[in-house]
């Protein structure tokens, strides 16, 4: 059995899957015998961001197939870490959506904090940053970061703001867009139809930090289904990005309203992401076929998964991430990624390159250049 996997066992059994530990033979079937190749396992939770999932992992493993007393100390240490940025994040989430409703604001926490919520233990959920969704036009929320971060940052979809309690912040206008510009369209109306149900949809967040307001499953799994493929096409996506949809589809769905996800997905432009992102999830967590959205397409979840595992977290391990030293090197890479993509993705690949230009513009606009 490969490394990759047994990487893959003690992940599912970090998740809380039902893991067969031992094959037809009665053999142990992570057999991880060296300190080598637990290291590897660990530099590959690394890459992929899933270090309190892989320790929770570890942590269920019989004491006699544990890995040397380095290791499970250098693991506990790391899941003791991610426990602790979850603490963190969770106050300056609630902190964060306190002030932006003091503000005048209607707001919702974005992906993170409420994605954690649908893990059986949401604080192996390694946080990044905290994305809030602004309900209010692109130039009154710039406006807003612009007075706390003279020189925020601001893009199509959000701008940079302050830091809270010491975690990076993005203020959304948009939770999301796509290349394609007839399906970017529809996508935003969408969002605009559904932005006072998701800023009014409240829960709690673990230790008492404070109530929130997160999009709903039913949003989600429209939202972040876009989030995948805009990350997939301009920079790489990550095994934690598929972990989190995971959760999201086994939380549950009816028929109704599996058939109007497919409808909606089809609508955006997103039905092949979706599809690849199914076999992606099968193969990697043993996702059962009754609890997919739509069918899934292996020749596209190849693709996928081959994104996902040489590239890591936002395919920063990739080889083109690695020598993109230049804007130059980062464009040229990007048209490359664009063109090697293109069978599996036609919409979102053939039209970057006019986003980018539009982009670009869109930016002289908003006072960046």
């Amino acid at each position: 059995m490969t490394t990759g996997k047994k990487f893959l066992l003690l992940l599912r059994s970090g998740m809380g899957l039902d893991v067969e530990w031992q094959d037809k033979q009665g053999e142990w079937l992570p057999a991880i015998d060296s300190e080598d190749e637990w290291l590897l396992v660990m530099r590959l939770a690394n890459e992929q961001t899933l270090q309190g999932i892989l320790y929770e992992g570890v942590r269920r493993l019989p004491e006699r197939y544990r890995p040397p007393r380095k290791i499970v100390l250098r693991s506990y240490m790391l899941g003791e870490k991610v426990s602790k940025l979850n603490v963190r994040c969770n106050e300056a989430a609630a902190k964060l959506y306190v002030q932006l409703s003091e503000a005048g604001f209607a707001c919702c926490i974005l992906k993170g904090q409420g994605n954690a919520l649908a893990y059986p233990c949401p604080c192996a959920r390694v946080p990044g940053d905290i994305d809030v969704w602004v309900a209010a036009p692109a130039r009154s929320v710039i406006g807003y970061a612009r007075r706390s971060l003279a020189k925020a940052r601001a893009c199509y979809h959000h701008v940079d703001y302050v830091k809270c309690d010491g975690v990076d912040v993005e203020l959304h206008y948009r939770p999301a867009f796509l290349n394609n510009p007839i399906h970017n369209r529809r996508l935003q109306r969408w969002f605009a139809a559904e932005a006072s149900a998701q800023c009014s949809h409240k829960v709690t967040l673990p230790g008492a930090a404070g109530d929130v307001s997160v999009p709903t499953d039913a949003f989600n799994r429209i939202f972040q289904m876009a989030h995948i493929v805009n990350h997939l096409i301009h920079e790489g996506i990550g095994m934690r990005q598929l972990m989190d949809y995971y959760f999201l589809l086994r939380r549950g769905l009816t028929d109704e309203e599996r058939r109007r996800d497919a409808l909606l997905l089809r609508r955006f432009g997103l039905h092949d992401i979706a599809a690849a992102v199914m076999y992606a999830l099968q193969w990697l967590f043993a996702l059962p076929q009754e609890q997919m959205i739509v069918a899934a397409d292996k020749k596209r979840g190849v693709v996928l998964l081959k994104e996902v595992l040489e590239g890591g977290n936002f395919g920063r391990y990739a080889e083109r991430s690695l020598k993109a030293h230049t804007q130059l090197d980062r464009n040229m890479g990007r048209l490359r990624r664009d063109w090697k993509l293109l069978a599996a993705f036609p919409s979102e690949c053939l039209c970057e390159p006019l986003f980018r230009l539009w982009h670009f513009m869109w930016r002289v606009g908003h006072g960046n250049i």
